[in-house]
Order: structure tokens, then sequence, then C-alpha cells
């Protein structure tokens, strides 16, 4: 199995069939959490569902069009971060992630961001890199904005979520802004 380890606790895993069980007690164990912010939770019934989201992820990577990764903290499976589209003729990503609520404040997700980031702008030759959140997830657009992301505006009822529709603040990085950073940083 593919595994990037960005440090001594936190590794990238490419999904693998034989992860559904464990991903779908993960959604199980967090649906409360989850429903909040991803529109997918309720559907998610069984590990059959989770299976199929694995196969489209690997199906989407064969494709191109995207990479789907489990998030592994301290030998444990934590969530998922990956590529949710990726635009070559527009030379653009958009990441997507989430995280069991047990898990945040430790910097996950701003270390597998960034490595996400890195990976877009120094491996495939990506010009910029995307993420939407919820207005009201001010986890996530406090992830955006340490990231040094823009943000480029408000989309006005962009999701439907369990029981309310909300808007999204959309962020960018474009790889010049990215590179002065790590100049400056």
């Amino acid at each position: 199995m593919f595994s990037w380890q960005l440090d001594d606790e936190l590794a990238l895993l490419f999904l693998q069939p034989d992860m559904a069980s464990e991903l779908f007690g993960l959604c199980q164990r967090n649906r409360d959490y989850l429903t909040q912010w991803l529109p997918w939770v309720p559907y998610i019934q069984q590990p059959a569902d989770t299976a199929t989201f694995i196969r489209h992820a690997i199906e989407k990577f064969a494709r191109g069009e995207g990479l789907t990764t489990a998030i592994e903290y301290q030998g444990e499976v934590v969530g998922v971060i990956g590529y949710n589209q990726i635009d070559q003729a527009l030379g653009k990503v958009i990441i997507g992630y989430w995280l069991a609520e047990r898990w945040q404040g430790n910097g996950i997700i701003t270390r597998a961001c960034q490595a996400m980031i890195h990976h877009a702008f120094e491996e495939m030759g990506m010009e910029k890199v995307e993420i939407s959140a919820a207005t009201e997830n001010d986890g996530s657009r406090a992830v955006c904005e340490r990231l040094g992301m823009t943000q480029e505006g408000v989309i006005r009822r962009a999701e439907r979520l369990a029981d309310r529709v909300v808007d999204h603040v959309h962020y960018g990085l474009l790889r010049d802004d990215w590179l002065r950073q790590r100049e400056h940083g």
C-alpha cells in the first residue's frame, strides 16, 4: 500500500478496498459531528457504501481526476484528505477533507493540506489550489487562513446539508503566492 509519511506521527495512505470497514466505523462514530459540514454522511449506512466510495476514488485516480487518501495519525486512521478535483486544463486542484472530532486541534488538517499543496505545486505543476468551506465552519476557515490562502468570495446557498442550506467561503492559493510565502516564511 502507498504510504506518504509526512512526519513522525502523520501519514497519508492511498485508499484501499480493505479500509472500508475501518472508515465506515470512523464515520459512524462521528456521524453527528460530520453531518454538520458534509452532505454525504447520511448516505453512508453500511460498510458497502464506504467500499463504493473507495472504489470510485480509485477509479477517479486512474482517470487522473482525483486523489483521495486516508489520514493516519499516530498509527490510527482519523480522516480523509484528497484532491476532489484535478483540472489539468486550468492547472488547479480542489482539496477536500474530513477529520474525526476527537482529533481536532492537533494541526492534522493543516499539515496534511500543506503536504497536498506542496505536491500540487511541486510534483504536479499546478498553478492553483482551492478549498471551500461553509461560512460557519470556523475550523476549516482557520485552516485556509493558516495556509495563506486568499478568500476569493462567498457562494450563497452553495450546499444542502442534512438540516440546512449553507453558504461557502471560497479560498484560493496561486503558485506564485505560495512561492513568495516560502521565501519569506
